[in-house]
């Protein structure tokens, strides 16, 4: 058993999934990873939304869980992620992350890389907008 440890948050008053993916990924964990993924996005009906991909502290995997996680993200694209903010502290992991959106988006790569969160929930807010949502309005009490 691998070491990863990982959520799927789906927020959709805000039409974001937030992913937190940490350690190492076997071939088990990580398929349940993908399938957790793709349920929440199925949840929007093919209308765009965001993912906020928080990656810090994923160690490289390997081939085969990298196809993984590569035909996921394709199946996610297809059911309307508009963009894909990736959230690495790793630049060999921050490369096979774009290695995968790219092969796996089919020239239609929404993925924004950023450093921090803070300029991840900028580029989310950003997007938003331009999908033609307002930025997340707080609980009613």
């Amino acid at each position: 058993m691998g070491s990863a440890h990982y959520s799927v948050k789906n927020e959709p008053s805000e039409r974001t999934i937030y992913l937190r993916m940490e350690g190492f990924f076997e071939e088990g964990e990580m398929k349940e990873f993908v399938r957790l993924l793709l349920e929440e996005t199925a949840s929007y009906g093919g209308q765009p939304h965001l993912v906020l991909a928080d990656m810090r502290g994923m160690q490289i995997s390997s081939l085969d869980v990298s196809k993984i996680l590569g035909d996921g993200i394709g199946e996610a694209r297809k059911q309307g992620v508009a963009c894909c903010a990736h959230l690495t502290s790793s630049t060999v992991l921050k490369m096979q992350m774009a290695r995968l959106a790219r092969e796996h988006a089919h020239g239609d790569d929404v993925t924004v890389n950023v450093s921090t969160l803070e300029e991840a929930q900028k580029v989310l807010a950003e997007a938003r907008l331009w999908m033609g949502e307002e930025s997340p309005k707080p609980p009613s009490p």
